[in-house]
Protein backbone atom coordinates (compact mmCIF):
# COMPACT_ATOMS: atom_id res chain seq x y z
CA UNK A 1 0.00 0.00 0.00
CA UNK A 2 3.14 2.30 1.24
CA UNK A 3 4.42 1.96 -2.61
CA UNK A 4 0.96 2.26 -4.27
CA UNK A 5 0.72 5.75 -2.63
CA UNK A 6 3.96 6.75 -3.23
CA UNK A 7 3.41 5.91 -6.81
CA UNK A 8 0.04 8.07 -6.83
CA UNK A 9 1.78 10.66 -5.30
CA UNK A 10 4.47 10.82 -8.04
CA UNK A 11 1.84 10.55 -10.47
CA UNK A 12 0.15 13.73 -8.71
CA UNK A 13 3.27 15.80 -8.62
CA UNK A 14 3.80 14.65 -12.19
CA UNK A 15 0.25 16.38 -13.71
CA UNK A 16 0.69 19.26 -11.53
CA UNK A 17 4.33 19.56 -13.35
CA UNK A 18 3.27 18.97 -16.72
CA UNK A 19 0.43 21.27 -16.21
CA UNK A 20 2.44 24.17 -14.63
CA UNK A 21 4.53 24.00 -17.87
CA UNK A 22 1.99 23.75 -19.92
CA UNK A 23 0.38 27.19 -19.74
CA UNK A 24 3.57 28.97 -20.49
CA UNK A 25 4.71 26.73 -23.46
CA UNK A 26 1.30 27.20 -25.42
CA UNK A 27 1.90 30.79 -24.51
CA UNK A 28 5.22 30.72 -26.15
CA UNK A 29 3.81 28.67 -28.98
CA UNK A 30 1.13 31.20 -30.31
CA UNK A 31 3.09 34.19 -29.70
CA UNK A 32 5.86 32.64 -31.90
CA UNK A 33 3.20 30.72 -34.44
CA UNK A 34 0.94 34.32 -34.26
CA UNK A 35 4.62 36.28 -35.76
CA UNK A 36 5.66 33.34 -38.52
CA UNK A 37 1.39 33.78 -39.44
CA UNK A 38 1.54 37.38 -39.55
CA UNK A 39 5.03 38.00 -41.39
CA UNK A 40 3.98 35.07 -44.05
CA UNK A 41 0.52 36.82 -45.21
CA UNK A 42 2.00 39.09 -47.35
CA UNK A 43 3.89 38.40 -50.51
CA UNK A 44 7.36 39.09 -49.66
CA UNK A 45 7.93 42.51 -51.39
CA UNK A 46 4.68 43.98 -49.76
CA UNK A 47 6.53 44.07 -46.76
CA UNK A 48 8.97 46.72 -48.25
CA UNK A 49 6.01 49.42 -48.42
CA UNK A 50 5.24 51.92 -45.58
CA UNK A 51 1.89 52.74 -44.76
CA UNK A 52 0.02 55.49 -44.42
CA UNK A 53 0.50 57.03 -41.15
CA UNK A 54 3.40 55.26 -40.61
CA UNK A 55 5.28 57.46 -43.22
CA UNK A 56 4.32 61.11 -42.86
CA UNK A 57 2.99 61.12 -38.92
CA UNK A 58 5.56 58.46 -36.59
CA UNK A 59 8.25 58.84 -38.59
CA UNK A 60 8.15 61.96 -39.86
CA UNK A 61 7.08 63.89 -36.75
CA UNK A 62 9.71 61.73 -34.99
CA UNK A 63 12.51 62.93 -37.50
CA UNK A 64 11.08 67.04 -36.60
CA UNK A 65 11.26 67.06 -33.30
CA UNK A 66 12.42 63.94 -31.54
CA UNK A 67 10.98 60.55 -31.07
CA UNK A 68 10.87 61.58 -27.65
CA UNK A 69 9.38 65.05 -27.84
CA UNK A 70 6.15 63.31 -30.00
CA UNK A 71 5.30 60.52 -27.48
CA UNK A 72 2.48 61.68 -26.21
CA UNK A 73 1.75 64.06 -29.40
CA UNK A 74 -2.53 63.58 -30.70
CA UNK A 75 -3.27 62.87 -33.77
CA UNK A 76 -6.82 62.66 -35.31
CA UNK A 77 -8.30 63.15 -31.93
CA UNK A 78 -6.24 60.57 -29.83
CA UNK A 79 -3.35 59.41 -28.78
CA UNK A 80 -1.00 55.98 -30.88
CA UNK A 81 1.16 55.52 -27.44
CA UNK A 82 2.45 51.92 -28.51
CA UNK A 83 3.51 53.31 -32.59
CA UNK A 84 5.02 56.04 -30.87
CA UNK A 85 7.18 54.32 -28.41
CA UNK A 86 8.37 51.87 -31.20
CA UNK A 87 9.81 54.95 -33.35
CA UNK A 88 11.63 56.18 -30.16
CA UNK A 89 13.00 52.80 -29.39
CA UNK A 90 13.90 52.35 -33.08
CA UNK A 91 15.54 55.43 -33.61
CA UNK A 92 19.03 55.04 -32.66
CA UNK A 93 18.92 52.41 -34.77
CA UNK A 94 16.71 53.89 -37.68
CA UNK A 95 17.77 52.20 -41.01
CA UNK A 96 15.75 54.26 -43.47
CA UNK A 97 15.59 51.66 -46.03
CA UNK A 98 14.95 49.18 -44.07
CA UNK A 99 12.25 50.91 -42.45
CA UNK A 100 8.96 48.87 -43.09
CA UNK A 101 10.60 45.52 -43.30
CA UNK A 102 11.65 46.57 -39.78
CA UNK A 103 8.49 47.85 -39.01
CA UNK A 104 6.84 44.79 -40.06
CA UNK A 105 8.57 42.49 -38.00
CA UNK A 106 7.68 44.41 -35.52
CA UNK A 107 4.23 44.59 -35.31
CA UNK A 108 3.75 40.58 -36.22
CA UNK A 109 5.95 40.31 -33.02
CA UNK A 110 3.71 42.36 -31.30
CA UNK A 111 0.25 40.78 -33.17
CA UNK A 112 1.79 37.47 -32.24
CA UNK A 113 2.23 38.79 -28.43
CA UNK A 114 -1.36 39.95 -28.49
CA UNK A 115 -2.41 36.39 -29.74
CA UNK A 116 -0.44 35.17 -26.58
CA UNK A 117 -2.19 37.61 -23.90
CA UNK A 118 -5.42 36.79 -25.87
CA UNK A 119 -4.95 32.69 -24.68
CA UNK A 120 -3.43 33.95 -21.05
CA UNK A 121 -5.90 36.11 -20.47
CA UNK A 122 -8.68 34.15 -20.92
CA UNK A 123 -7.96 31.07 -18.62
CA UNK A 124 -10.75 31.54 -15.83
CA UNK A 125 -13.62 32.97 -18.69
CA UNK A 126 -13.27 30.04 -21.11
CA UNK A 127 -12.34 26.64 -19.34
CA UNK A 128 -11.47 24.68 -22.21
CA UNK A 129 -8.25 24.93 -23.40
CA UNK A 130 -8.86 24.74 -27.40
CA UNK A 131 -11.61 27.31 -27.15
CA UNK A 132 -8.73 29.79 -25.85
CA UNK A 133 -6.49 28.59 -28.66
CA UNK A 134 -8.74 29.21 -30.91
CA UNK A 135 -9.14 32.18 -29.42
CA UNK A 136 -5.67 33.33 -29.95
CA UNK A 137 -5.44 31.94 -33.75
CA UNK A 138 -8.54 34.14 -34.28
CA UNK A 139 -6.11 37.21 -33.49
CA UNK A 140 -4.03 36.11 -36.67
CA UNK A 141 -5.90 34.53 -39.02
CA UNK A 142 -9.03 36.71 -39.24
CA UNK A 143 -9.10 37.14 -43.14
CA UNK A 144 -9.62 40.64 -43.25
CA UNK A 145 -6.26 42.01 -41.80
CA UNK A 146 -4.54 41.09 -44.64
CA UNK A 147 -5.73 44.33 -46.55
CA UNK A 148 -3.92 46.75 -44.58
CA UNK A 149 -4.58 46.03 -40.79
CA UNK A 150 -1.18 43.66 -40.21
CA UNK A 151 2.34 44.62 -40.39
CA UNK A 152 2.33 48.61 -39.55
CA UNK A 153 1.62 50.98 -36.72
CA UNK A 154 -1.00 52.75 -38.38
CA UNK A 155 -3.48 49.80 -37.86
CA UNK A 156 -1.90 48.43 -34.34
CA UNK A 157 -4.49 50.33 -32.48
CA UNK A 158 -6.98 47.47 -33.80
CA UNK A 159 -5.18 44.68 -31.56
CA UNK A 160 -5.49 47.24 -28.58
CA UNK A 161 -8.71 47.17 -29.16
CA UNK A 162 -9.42 43.45 -28.97
CA UNK A 163 -7.25 43.13 -26.09
CA UNK A 164 -9.44 45.28 -24.24
CA UNK A 165 -12.39 43.40 -23.00
CA UNK A 166 -10.07 40.20 -21.98
CA UNK A 167 -7.61 42.89 -19.82
CA UNK A 168 -10.48 43.55 -17.96
CA UNK A 169 -11.82 41.22 -16.94
CA UNK A 170 -8.67 39.32 -16.47
CA UNK A 171 -8.25 38.05 -12.56
CA UNK A 172 -4.82 38.13 -11.40
CA UNK A 173 -3.07 35.75 -8.82
CA UNK A 174 -0.82 38.49 -7.45
CA UNK A 175 -0.39 41.96 -6.99
CA UNK A 176 2.81 42.09 -9.00
CA UNK A 177 0.83 40.52 -11.68
CA UNK A 178 -1.98 43.28 -11.72
CA UNK A 179 0.70 45.60 -11.70
CA UNK A 180 2.34 44.15 -14.70
CA UNK A 181 -1.25 43.88 -16.45
CA UNK A 182 -1.97 47.11 -15.37
CA UNK A 183 0.91 48.74 -17.61
CA UNK A 184 -0.21 46.60 -20.30
CA UNK A 185 -3.26 48.11 -20.15
CA UNK A 186 -2.69 52.06 -19.95
CA UNK A 187 -0.04 51.27 -23.12
CA UNK A 188 -3.13 49.49 -24.86
CA UNK A 189 -5.87 51.78 -24.09
CA UNK A 190 -3.39 55.06 -24.65
CA UNK A 191 -3.18 53.63 -28.01
CA UNK A 192 -6.54 52.82 -29.27
CA UNK A 193 -9.50 55.80 -28.09
CA UNK A 194 -12.57 53.26 -28.45
CA UNK A 195 -11.31 50.69 -26.11
CA UNK A 196 -12.66 53.47 -23.33
CA UNK A 197 -16.05 52.00 -24.94
CA UNK A 198 -15.56 49.34 -21.99
CA UNK A 199 -15.79 51.42 -19.19
CA UNK A 200 -18.49 49.69 -18.37
CA UNK A 201 -16.78 46.36 -17.53
CA UNK A 202 -15.19 48.37 -14.36
CA UNK A 203 -18.67 48.69 -12.42
CA UNK A 204 -18.48 44.63 -12.96
CA UNK A 205 -15.21 44.64 -10.92
CA UNK A 206 -15.74 46.46 -8.19
CA UNK A 207 -16.42 43.86 -5.57
CA UNK A 208 -13.40 43.52 -3.10
CA UNK A 209 -12.96 39.99 -4.39
CA UNK A 210 -11.95 41.21 -7.63
CA UNK A 211 -9.59 43.74 -5.72
CA UNK A 212 -6.33 41.81 -7.35
CA UNK A 213 -7.86 43.56 -10.47
CA UNK A 214 -8.12 46.85 -9.13
CA UNK A 215 -4.59 48.06 -10.34
CA UNK A 216 -5.49 46.84 -13.89
CA UNK A 217 -8.53 48.74 -13.44
CA UNK A 218 -6.90 51.98 -12.39
CA UNK A 219 -4.44 51.74 -15.47
CA UNK A 220 -7.25 51.94 -17.98
CA UNK A 221 -9.14 54.73 -16.46
CA UNK A 222 -5.85 56.63 -16.40
CA UNK A 223 -5.45 56.47 -19.75
CA UNK A 224 -8.87 57.11 -20.75
CA UNK A 225 -8.72 60.22 -19.75
CA UNK A 226 -5.52 60.89 -21.41
CA UNK A 227 -7.69 59.95 -24.17
CA UNK A 228 -10.60 61.75 -23.14
CA UNK A 229 -8.27 65.24 -22.91
CA UNK A 230 -6.83 64.95 -26.10
CA UNK A 231 -10.37 64.05 -27.93
CA UNK A 232 -11.60 67.32 -26.81
CA UNK A 233 -8.06 69.35 -27.36
CA UNK A 234 -7.10 67.61 -30.42
CA UNK A 235 -8.89 68.78 -33.71
CA UNK A 236 -9.95 65.11 -35.42
CA UNK A 237 -10.74 67.16 -38.83
CA UNK A 238 -12.79 64.03 -40.31
CA UNK A 239 -16.21 62.11 -40.71
CA UNK A 240 -19.60 64.27 -41.47
CA UNK A 241 -21.55 63.18 -38.38
CA UNK A 242 -23.64 60.11 -37.52
CA UNK A 243 -24.73 57.72 -40.36
CA UNK A 244 -28.67 56.54 -40.03
CA UNK A 245 -29.19 53.50 -38.66
CA UNK A 246 -29.80 51.54 -41.52
CA UNK A 247 -26.58 52.51 -43.19
CA UNK A 248 -24.34 51.73 -39.99
CA UNK A 249 -25.98 47.95 -39.64
CA UNK A 250 -25.66 47.48 -43.76
CA UNK A 251 -22.50 48.46 -43.25
CA UNK A 252 -21.39 46.25 -40.19
CA UNK A 253 -22.98 43.37 -41.79
CA UNK A 254 -20.91 44.28 -45.30
CA UNK A 255 -17.82 44.94 -43.51
CA UNK A 256 -17.63 42.95 -40.17
CA UNK A 257 -19.74 39.78 -40.99
CA UNK A 258 -19.37 39.19 -44.80
CA UNK A 259 -15.25 39.48 -44.12
CA UNK A 260 -15.21 36.43 -42.07
CA UNK A 261 -15.81 33.91 -45.03
CA UNK A 262 -13.78 36.01 -47.96
CA UNK A 263 -11.96 39.34 -47.48
CA UNK A 264 -11.67 39.21 -51.52
CA UNK A 265 -14.05 42.70 -52.03
CA UNK A 266 -14.93 41.50 -55.47
CA UNK A 267 -17.08 38.67 -54.25
CA UNK A 268 -18.52 40.21 -51.93
CA UNK A 269 -19.89 42.98 -54.39
CA UNK A 270 -20.85 40.42 -56.39
CA UNK A 271 -22.65 38.54 -53.18
CA UNK A 272 -24.35 41.85 -52.36
CA UNK A 273 -25.19 42.72 -55.41
CA UNK A 274 -27.09 39.52 -56.47
CA UNK A 275 -28.20 38.66 -52.70
CA UNK A 276 -28.36 41.72 -50.63
CA UNK A 277 -27.21 40.94 -47.44
CA UNK A 278 -28.62 37.14 -47.28
CA UNK A 279 -24.83 36.22 -46.81
CA UNK A 280 -24.01 37.78 -43.86
CA UNK A 281 -27.75 36.57 -42.43
CA UNK A 282 -26.57 33.05 -43.01
CA UNK A 283 -23.04 33.26 -41.23
CA UNK A 284 -24.28 35.14 -38.19
CA UNK A 285 -26.94 32.13 -37.71
CA UNK A 286 -24.13 29.83 -36.04
CA UNK A 287 -22.84 33.20 -34.35
CA UNK A 288 -26.30 33.62 -32.44
CA UNK A 289 -26.88 30.15 -31.83
CA UNK A 290 -23.77 30.29 -30.00
CA UNK A 291 -23.97 33.93 -28.35
CA UNK A 292 -27.72 32.23 -26.92
CA UNK A 293 -25.92 29.48 -25.81
CA UNK A 294 -23.07 31.41 -23.60
CA UNK A 295 -25.99 33.33 -22.52
CA UNK A 296 -27.90 30.86 -21.13
CA UNK A 297 -25.26 28.57 -19.54
CA UNK A 298 -22.67 30.78 -18.54
CA UNK A 299 -21.60 31.97 -15.67
CA UNK A 300 -22.26 35.65 -14.73
CA UNK A 301 -18.39 36.22 -15.61
CA UNK A 302 -18.92 34.77 -18.99
CA UNK A 303 -22.06 36.53 -19.36
CA UNK A 304 -20.84 40.11 -19.49
CA UNK A 305 -17.92 38.45 -21.76
CA UNK A 306 -20.49 37.72 -24.29
CA UNK A 307 -22.19 41.24 -24.11
CA UNK A 308 -19.29 42.50 -24.16
CA UNK A 309 -17.76 41.39 -27.50
CA UNK A 310 -21.35 41.62 -29.14
CA UNK A 311 -21.33 44.95 -28.06
CA UNK A 312 -17.69 45.85 -28.68
CA UNK A 313 -18.38 44.31 -32.02
CA UNK A 314 -20.95 46.35 -33.10
CA UNK A 315 -19.67 50.16 -31.43
CA UNK A 316 -16.13 49.03 -33.12
CA UNK A 317 -17.79 49.27 -36.63
CA UNK A 318 -20.35 52.54 -35.80
CA UNK A 319 -17.85 54.43 -33.66
CA UNK A 320 -15.28 54.27 -36.50
CA UNK A 321 -17.72 54.54 -39.71
CA UNK A 322 -19.18 57.47 -37.71
CA UNK A 323 -15.58 59.26 -37.02
CA UNK A 324 -15.05 58.74 -40.81
CA UNK A 325 -18.60 59.06 -42.50
CA UNK A 326 -18.85 60.10 -45.91
CA UNK A 327 -21.30 59.24 -48.41
CA UNK A 328 -19.58 55.97 -49.13
CA UNK A 329 -20.87 54.47 -46.13
CA UNK A 330 -24.35 55.54 -47.06
CA UNK A 331 -25.54 51.68 -47.97
CA UNK A 332 -28.90 52.18 -47.29
CA UNK A 333 -29.31 55.97 -48.66
CA UNK A 334 -27.22 55.11 -51.63
CA UNK A 335 -28.60 51.49 -51.88
CA UNK A 336 -26.63 48.37 -52.11
CA UNK A 337 -27.02 48.10 -55.74
CA UNK A 338 -24.39 51.36 -55.53
CA UNK A 339 -22.16 48.65 -54.15
CA UNK A 340 -19.70 49.07 -56.80
CA UNK A 341 -19.36 52.70 -55.43
CA UNK A 342 -19.72 52.32 -51.56
CA UNK A 343 -16.81 51.03 -49.12
CA UNK A 344 -16.50 46.89 -48.99
CA UNK A 345 -13.87 45.57 -46.46
CA UNK A 346 -12.70 48.36 -44.31
CA UNK A 347 -10.42 48.06 -41.43
CA UNK A 348 -13.13 48.66 -39.86
CA UNK A 349 -14.39 45.40 -39.60
CA UNK A 350 -10.96 43.59 -37.99
CA UNK A 351 -11.63 44.20 -34.57
CA UNK A 352 -15.08 44.13 -34.77
CA UNK A 353 -15.33 40.89 -36.19
CA UNK A 354 -12.63 39.45 -33.89
CA UNK A 355 -14.94 40.09 -30.81
CA UNK A 356 -18.34 38.57 -33.11
CA UNK A 357 -16.92 35.18 -33.90
CA UNK A 358 -14.96 34.60 -30.17
CA UNK A 359 -18.19 33.99 -28.74
CA UNK A 360 -18.26 30.73 -30.70
CA UNK A 361 -15.26 29.28 -28.86
CA UNK A 362 -16.84 31.04 -25.72
CA UNK A 363 -19.84 28.88 -26.07
CA UNK A 364 -18.27 25.77 -26.82
CA UNK A 365 -16.29 26.53 -23.99
CA UNK A 366 -19.05 26.72 -21.73
CA UNK A 367 -20.85 23.97 -22.61
CA UNK A 368 -17.95 21.61 -22.08
CA UNK A 369 -17.54 22.96 -18.10
CA UNK A 370 -21.11 22.40 -18.08
CA UNK A 371 -21.91 18.94 -19.81
CA UNK A 372 -18.21 17.49 -19.33
CA UNK A 373 -19.45 14.01 -19.92
CA UNK A 374 -21.76 13.79 -23.02
CA UNK A 375 -19.86 12.52 -26.02
CA UNK A 376 -22.03 14.63 -28.49
CA UNK A 377 -21.39 17.68 -26.26
CA UNK A 378 -17.70 17.09 -26.09
CA UNK A 379 -18.36 16.59 -30.18
CA UNK A 380 -20.32 19.58 -30.99
CA UNK A 381 -17.95 21.75 -28.99
CA UNK A 382 -14.66 20.69 -30.86
CA UNK A 383 -16.67 20.49 -34.20
CA UNK A 384 -17.74 24.17 -34.28
CA UNK A 385 -14.14 25.67 -32.87
CA UNK A 386 -12.59 24.00 -35.79
CA UNK A 387 -15.14 24.76 -38.22
CA UNK A 388 -14.90 28.51 -37.32
CA UNK A 389 -10.98 27.95 -37.95
CA UNK A 390 -11.10 26.31 -40.66
CA UNK A 391 -13.55 28.83 -42.03
CA UNK A 392 -11.48 32.19 -41.06
CA UNK A 393 -8.25 30.13 -42.19
CA UNK A 394 -9.84 29.39 -45.83
CA UNK A 395 -11.05 32.94 -46.13
CA UNK A 396 -7.74 34.31 -45.53
CA UNK A 397 -6.34 32.76 -48.78
CA UNK A 398 -9.35 34.89 -50.66
CA UNK A 399 -7.94 38.18 -50.00
CA UNK A 400 -6.11 41.10 -51.37
CA UNK A 401 -2.73 43.41 -49.39
CA UNK A 402 -3.45 47.32 -50.80
CA UNK A 403 0.38 47.72 -50.03
CA UNK A 404 1.09 47.18 -53.81
CA UNK A 405 -0.12 49.86 -55.14
CA UNK A 406 2.92 51.90 -54.98
CA UNK A 407 6.19 50.98 -55.75
CA UNK A 408 8.34 49.09 -53.12
CA UNK A 409 10.27 51.70 -50.13
CA UNK A 410 14.00 50.80 -50.32
CA UNK A 411 14.51 51.10 -53.88
CA UNK A 412 13.06 54.88 -53.78
CA UNK A 413 15.40 55.55 -50.89
CA UNK A 414 18.66 54.15 -52.73
CA UNK A 415 17.82 56.10 -55.14
CA UNK A 416 16.85 59.44 -52.94
CA UNK A 417 20.31 58.70 -51.48
CA UNK A 418 21.52 58.89 -54.24
CA UNK A 419 20.14 62.52 -55.54
CA UNK A 420 20.69 63.42 -51.74
CA UNK A 421 24.53 62.67 -52.12
CA UNK A 422 24.93 64.41 -55.48
CA UNK A 423 25.94 68.07 -56.12
CA UNK A 424 22.87 69.60 -56.73
CA UNK A 425 21.03 68.05 -54.17
CA UNK A 426 17.38 69.41 -53.45
CA UNK A 427 16.10 70.11 -50.17
CA UNK A 428 13.84 67.86 -49.63
CA UNK A 429 12.76 64.29 -51.58
CA UNK A 430 9.70 62.34 -52.06
CA UNK A 431 9.27 58.36 -51.20
CA UNK A 432 6.60 55.98 -52.23
CA UNK A 433 3.88 55.78 -49.66
CA UNK A 434 1.09 52.95 -49.26
CA UNK A 435 -2.03 52.29 -50.37
CA UNK A 436 -1.85 55.68 -52.23
CA UNK A 437 0.34 58.44 -50.97
CA UNK A 438 3.81 59.75 -50.53
CA UNK A 439 5.72 61.54 -48.17
CA UNK A 440 9.09 64.14 -48.39
CA UNK A 441 11.67 63.83 -46.23
CA UNK A 442 14.82 66.23 -45.76
CA UNK A 443 17.84 64.97 -47.60
CA UNK A 444 19.80 65.59 -44.39
CA UNK A 445 17.31 62.86 -42.72
CA UNK A 446 17.71 60.21 -45.91
CA UNK A 447 21.81 60.73 -45.55
CA UNK A 448 21.61 60.79 -41.69
CA UNK A 449 19.83 57.76 -41.12
CA UNK A 450 20.51 55.32 -44.28
CA UNK A 451 23.27 52.36 -44.04
CA UNK A 452 26.57 53.39 -46.19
Amino acid sequence: MTQVAASDIGSRVSRVTAARWLEPTLFVVLVVAGTLITWFRVPGDHRDRVWAEDSNIFLGEALDRGPWAVLFNGYAGYQHFIPRLVIAGLFPVLDLERYPVTVFAICAVLTGLTAGAVYWLSRDLVPWQPGRIALGLITVIIPLATQETIGNLADLHTYAMWLTPWLLLYRPRSWWTSAGWAVVTWAVVMTEIQAVFFVFLIFFRLRRRDRLSWPILGGFLVAAAGQVLTAVTVDRGTGNGPLSIPSTVLGWMINTVMPLVTADPVTIRAWVLDHGVLVAVIILIPVTIAAVLALMWGNGDQRLLTVALLLGSAAIYTGSAWANSDVWFMYAEEGLSSIATLVVNIRYGVASGMMLVSVVPLAAAIAVKRYPRPLLVKTAAWVSTLALLIVLANGSTHTISLRDWVDRWSPAVRAAEEVCAGPDAPEDVTLPVAPDRSVDLRCEDVLAHTAR
